[in-house]
């Protein structure tokens, strides 16, 4: 959640960010919008693997203070001379501190409804070398690591994997 391409809601669609002038200043604006921390890296050349369809930003050149990538100059919405080799990406440090009052969501996995085949909360781990909070989705049954189909994989199950392995 905290890495990867940048896409943007403009206009009722989700589209990239061209990499021309894209630097740390830009990939900060985008980390804070998404909660994950302050800004580690301003990817280029479709690091993150090509989008597809429109391409809404190109010369992003924010400052760094503004609440939203949208806020920042810019060319025109959807104006743009790049192509989907040029997606712009960013990695962040992490989950952003919780505001004030606001309460953690709880470590762990609450046990799986009965019916599932399954009991308690599974052990998971990443696999891959792609880092400690990076990889492929592995689970132990009965003594054996597997991994996980993603016919239903969503954000939500990413999320409860995450938050098992501590890493936001």
């Amino acid at each position: 959640r905290c890495a990867g391409r940048v896409e943007v809601f403009h206009a009722g669609r989700w589209g990239t960010v061209c990499d021309d002038s894209w630097d740390l200043a830009d990939a900060r604006v985008t980390c804070r919008q998404v909660r994950c921390g302050p800004a580690l890296w301003a990817s280029g050349g479709a690091q993150f693997g090509r989008g597809s369809g429109v391409i809404w930003l190109d010369e992003t050149n924010c400052t760094g203070a503004e609440p939203h990538l949208g806020a920042c100059p810019a060319r025109a919405w959807g104006r743009n001379d790049c192509y989907h080799g040029e997606d712009a990406g960013a990695v962040c440090a992490g989950a952003a501190p919780l505001p004030s009052g606001a309460a953690p969501l709880p470590s762990g996995v609450p046990p799986t409804p009965s019916g599932s085949g399954l009991s308690g909360a599974p052990q998971v781990r990443l696999s891959g070398a792609l880092g400690r909070c990076a990889g492929r989705v592995e689970v132990l049954h009965e003594h054996l690591w597997g991994t996980v189909c993603d016919d239903t994989w969503d954000l939500a199950a990413a999320q409860v994997s995450c938050r098992q392995l501590g890493c936001g």
